[in-house]
Formats: C-alpha cells, structure tokens, sequence
C-alpha cells in the first residue's frame, strides 16, 4: 500500500507540544519518502492513540477504509522503553566506544520494534526501513522525544 499522507487524531495533536509538532512532521515527511508502492492508488494513514491502543486506519482517497489494525501499548512498551533508556545512557557516556556501543543497542532495538511493527501491519506493507520510521513515530507519540538529547539518527560506526 503506497501512502501519501499520514494523519494523527485531533487528541493526540492537542496533547502536543509546538516542539512535538515540528518533530512529527519531520518524522511523517521522512516515513512518506520511505514507503514503497506496491499498489496502483495512494492511501492516507490515519494514527490515533489510546490509553491502550495505537489505532491505524488506511484510507482510500474517497475516505473509504481499506484496512485498519490496533496495535496495544504492550507490543512496542518494551522497546519503547528500552529504546529511550538507551538513550539517556548515550546522553551520558563516558568516552567514543561507550557511545558506539550503546547507538548499536539502540539501532538493535529500532530493528526489533521495526519487525514487532511489520508482523503487525502485514496488510499495509511496510518494508523494514519504513517500519522503522513508523516506530520512530509511534515512539514519539507516546514520549515527548523532543527532551530527549541524542534520540534521533544514529553514529556512525568507525
């Protein structure tokens, strides 16, 4: 399913802070220049998100669903929470192979929740790369990333 546009419920919007704002659209535009097509009609993907659930809806452009999958805060809350505590301890290591090994750590759980993500979502297509990107979102959704030091991109390896 190739999409061309990402939208997130009115809730979660409200919620967020002009800094968040800033952030989820610089991660949709990145997720929307990772996605493949793999089908003749462009779809918008509609994220809303719960006390308990991430809600994604895939949307023909007349607004007719054509899929949608709940996926509970429990399938991502370990990786989420491994993720961001990997990055407090990138924030305050103590020296170069430290801070390379901890980004390794992080990059390995970015794949995990990637595959977590792509099982979930087999429907929609994601490839890995794409599945990454939409964890990032996920992830930023429910932490306020943007208080986060060193919480995007990775290092590069020597």
């Amino acid at each position: 399913m190739s999409f061309d546009a990402v939208v997130i419920d009115e809730r979660t919007l409200s919620r967020g802070s002009e800094a968040q704002h800033v952030e989820w659209n610089a991660i949709i535009g990145e997720l929307l220049a990772k996605v493949k097509d793999t089908v003749d009609y462009d779809a918008t993907l509609h994220i809303s998100v719960t006390e308990q659930h991430f809600v994604l809806e895939a949307s023909a452009p007349g607004g007719d669903a054509l899929d949608t999958k709940t996926i509970p805060h429990e399938a991502l809350s370990e990786h989420i929470t491994e993720y961001v505590d990997i990055v407090r301890q990138i924030a305050s290591a103590e020296g170069v192979n430290q801070m390379e090994a901890l980004d390794m750590a992080k990059k390995v759980t970015h794949d995990r929740a990637a595959r977590v993500l792509r099982r979930e979502l087999r429907s929609f297509g994601f490839d890995h790369e794409s599945a990454r990107k939409l964890f990032t979102l996920l992830l930023s959704l429910r932490v306020d990333t943007t208080r986060l030091v060193g919480i995007h991109g990775h290092r590069p390896i020597r």
